[in-house]
This record gives C-alpha cells, sequence and structure tokens, in this order.
C-alpha cells in the first residue's frame, strides 16, 4: 500500500504505537478511506503490510476453562443424615434430662428422710450421666458440622481458583486483542464487518470480566462468612470438651456424697435424723453469730454509693427462674435467720446447673465454708465485685470455676449449682451487697467451737440490697 494514500494522523498513530482502542474518531477515519482503497495503488505486484504485526483473530470462545466445581453429593448426603442424625438423638437426651428434673422437683417436695435423700442423689447422678451423654453428642454434632464447613471452603476455594483461571484466560485474550489498532485489524481482515464483530467480541468479553469478578467477590465473602463460622464451630468444641469435664467432675461430687451418707447414717433412717438436726443446729449458730457481728455495725453507707434502684443493672445468673425465697422478710426468714430476714434471694437450681455472672467485675475471692463448719453456712461461695456499684455473693456450689483476681464478663460461667453449705435441696443463694459495704473478713466460731469462718461480711448497716432491685423484670 502506498504510505500517501493514509492520513499523516494514522502513520503517527502506528509508528508512536498509540492504543485508542475502539475509537469511534478511528473507525470515522477508516470509512473515509473507504472499503476500496484496500490494496490499491501498490508499487509492484506486492502490495507492503503497514507494521510487521501478525493479525490477532478473537475467538468467541476464549476461555473454554469450566468453572463449575461440587463436592460429591455422595459425600455431602452421608454428612447430612449423620448430622440428622444426631440432632435426634439430642432431643431425645434432652427429654430424658426433662424427666429428671421433673422427677426431682418432685423429690424435693418429699419429706426429708434418708430413702427420699438418696433417691434424689441418685436421680441426680442419672441426669448428670444423661447430661454427659447429651454433651458428648453435641461434641460429636460439632465435629461434623466442622467437617461440612471444611467441605464447604475447599468447594468455594476451588471455584474461586477456577474463576481466577476462566478470568485469566479471557483477560489475555483481551490483552492479545489490544496489541492491535482497529486501522491494523482493518488492513489485515479487509472488512469493515470484521471489525465490527470482533468489537462485538471484545465488549461480550469485557460483560464476562465483569461476571467473573462478581462471583470471585461472591465467593470471597462467602469464604469469610464460611471461616468465621468454623471458628464458631471450634469454640463450641472446645466450650463442650471443658463442660464435659465439669459435668464429670459434678457426678464424682454426687457419687461420694451418696457414699459419704450411707456410710455416717449406716443405712439407717434414725440416725440421719440425728445428721438433720446436728446440721440444723449448728446452722441456727452460725447465724446468730452472724447476727451479732451485724448488729455491732454503725456506718451507714453514703447513698451515693448505693446505684438507682429499678437500673436493671444485672443480668438473671441462670437461664431458668424460679425464685424460692425473696429478700427481706419472708414466711420462711423469721423461721431460718436470727435476724428474721433473708440477706439475699434463693433460685430452685437442681445440681450441675451452670451459674453466670450478672454483670462484668472482677472474683474478688472464693471460698469454702464447709471446710471451717460443715453444713452450717454458705459451703462453697463467690464474691464478685463489679464495674457498676454492686458485688454479688453466691452460695452452695458444687463446682467453682473461677478463682480471685480474675476478669468476668456478663454471662461468663463461674460455678455449677450445688447442696453444699447448710441447704435443705440443691439451689442456689446470691445476695447483692454496695460495693462499698462489704469485704472478706473473719470471725470464731460458736457453731464448730475453735474454728473461724472466713466469708464476705457487710461493713455498713444498710450493706445488703435487695437484688430484685436490680434484675431485669
Amino acid at each position: 500500500m502506498n504510505r500517501e494514500m493514509i492520513p499523516l494522523h494514522f502513520i503517527h498513530r502506528i509508528n508512536g504505537k498509540s492504543r485508542q482502542k475502539n475509537s469511534f474518531s478511528l473507525l470515522l477515519s477508516l470509512l473515509f478511506l473507504g472499503c476500496t482503497a484496500i490494496g490499491v495503488r501498490t508499487t509492484g505486484a506486492e502490495t507492503t503490510d503497514i507494521t510487521d504485526t501478525q493479525a490477532v483473530s478473537i475467538s468467541s470462545e476464549p476461555a473454554s476453562i469450566d468453572t463449575t466445581y461440587t463436592i460429591p453429593e455422595e459425600e455431602t448426603q452421608n454428612l447430612r443424615n449423620k448430622i440428622n442424625q444426631k440432632n435426634s438423638e439430642l432431643e431425645d437426651l434432652k427429654k430424658k434430662i426433662e424427666t429428671y428434673e421433673k422427677q426431682l422437683d418432685y423429690t424435693q417436695t418429699q419429706t426429708k428422710t434418708l430413702q427420699n435423700t438418696v433417691k434424689t442423689l441418685d436421680l441426680e447422678r442419672q441426669k448428670m450421666n444423661t447430661s454427659i451423654q447429651l454433651t458428648q453428642k453435641r461434641l460429636e454434632t460439632s465435629s461434623l458440622n466442622l467437617t461440612q464447613l471444611n467441605l464447604g471452603i475447599a468447594d468455594t476455594e476451588e471455584k474461586t481458583v477456577l474463576v481466577s483461571k476462566a478470568l485469566s484466560e479471557i483477560l489475555r485474550t483481551i490483552d492479545q486483542a489490544d496489541d492491535q489498532t482497529i486501522l491494523e485489524t482493518f488492513l489485515s481482515n479487509g472488512k469493515l464487518s470484521d471489525i465490527m464483530d470482533e468489537s462485538m467480541q471484545l465488549m461480550q468479553l469485557r460483560e464476562e470480566v465483569r461476571g467473573h469478578m462478581k462471583e470471585l467477590g461472591e465467593y470471597q465473602s462467602s469464604l469469610v462468612a464460611q471461616k468465621s463460622k468454623v471458628e464458631n464451630e471450634k469454640n463450641k468444641l472446645t466450650n463442650y470438651k471443658s463442660t464435659l469435664s465439669d459435668q464429670k467432675s459434678v457426678l464424682d461430687n454426687a457419687k461420694k456424697e451418696k457414699a459419704d451418707l450411707l456410710a455416717l447414717t449406716k443405712n439407717r433412717e434414725s440416725d440421719y435424723q440425728k445428721i438433720l438436726n446436728i446440721n440444723k443446729a449448728k446452722a441456727e449458730e452460725f447465724e446468730k453469730e452472724l447476727f451479732e457481728y451485724e448488729s455491732k455495725l454503725t456506718r451507714q453507707l453514703d447513698r451515693k454509693f448505693i446505684p438507682e434502684v429499678g437500673s436493671k443493672i444485672l443480668v438473671w445468673p441462670l437461664d431458668k427462674i424460679i425464685i424460692t425465697q425473696h429478700f427481706g422478710k419472708t414466711k420462711d426468714s423469721l423461721r431460718l435467720y436470727a435476724s428474721g430476714t433473708h440477706n439475699g434471694m434463693d433460685f430452685a437450681a437442681n445440681r450441675g446447673t451452670p451459674v453466670k455472672s450478672p454483670a462484668k467485675g472482677e472474683v474478688i475471692a472464693t471460698g469454702n465454708t464447709d471446710l471451717t463448719c460443715a453444713k452450717a453456712s454458705y459451703g462453697k461461695w463467690i464474691l464478685i465485685r463489679h464495674n457498676n456499684g454492686l458485688s454479688t455473693l453466691f452460695g452452695h456450689f458444687d463446682t467453682i470455676k473461677v478463682s480471685a483476681g480474675q476478669d468476668v464478663e456478663v454471662g461468663d460461667l463461674i460455678g455449677y449449682s450445688g447442696n453444699t453449705g447448710y441447704s435443705t435441696g440443691p439451689h442456689v443463694h446470691l445476695t447483692v451487697f454496695a460495693s462499698d459495704g462489704v469485704q472478706v473478713g473473719s470471725f470464731a466460731s460458736n457453731a464448730c467451737p475453735g474454728k473461724t469462718f472466713t466469708m464476705p461480711l457487710p461493713t455498713a448497716k444498710n450493706a445488703y440490697l435487695d437484688p430484685e432491685a436490680y434484675l431485669p423484670s
């Protein structure tokens, strides 16, 4: 082709490797040249090409990579079947536990006899064994869920790789096509219709790029969500393993309590009733000692150190709330306490029930009054100073799960309910103090002569607060 036939700005574009792809102005210039200009006015039989670059033909299907990938259906179906089976077994175990709880609730209303106490201990043991089975099934189910999630992640990652390969192939094709100007393509193909076809194909390819980019974004979001679920499932596994260990500890305590009881009573009702009377006398003596201690207090807390009533700054410490005795003067307080008032509130809770922190705070101390004087007071107790001006005392634990100096968040597990201390049956005792009016102190015991009680004690006359004034309605 004679170079004089080509406008000067075309020569500059070609020699300068200008890449104004699919330019409308360039297309108009081509039309100006006219289709008949192709190959006209040669200097001989041989036509001179405008560049040395060979034309690239765009394939309508440049990326033939299959972007579909699925986990074998048989594998996923087997997993689903196993998970469904475990969930069914979980429901059966939950029903068994509910049955045991109803039986235990009934035995708590019966006369305190050796036979009924042994029956209660047996029911507690059976319930705890079933609870252990439930936790084991939850562990197995969680492991299966983890496997399923990991398979899902592998599937998503494989799809991401396949889409990335397809995307790379399309971009390579576009890049090759973009190495030619429209003029070069036109002069190579000789038809304006071919240029338009290839232009349309490039547009389609770019649409495919957008589609694959959207897919990649969705897969990335899915991976983030799946990996978050994996972490949650791993946390569940860790918690279930810890719970399983705790439940076995509670079960061992129940077995030991039954063995000790039968050894002390020699399976005789009369001996059992004597033990009950001795424990009752010790508890009454302890209440007198505590009342005398409290009667000597003269300090009154400034109201500014006492949180506002009705502020609801505590949450319930149990999942299931059954209040068996309220704060202050109650139908039982005159009979049970030397002061005539109950310094906290009691909740029904079968042995091994998880007890949670009612607010954020720090564990000030833990203890066990049974080591000083068995069956006289709180038994295993925990004192927590919260960040809201309140401190809470919990008593009668079977197992304590926190230690002094430990920080706790609202809802954190602090222990499992039990029957330690002076207790007519497994339950949770909660006392709420104004934080400025409580400390761990000591006083000599008359209930168990020569012994010294160490436990949370009020330091002001108005330190005891009604828990219900700060708990949800």
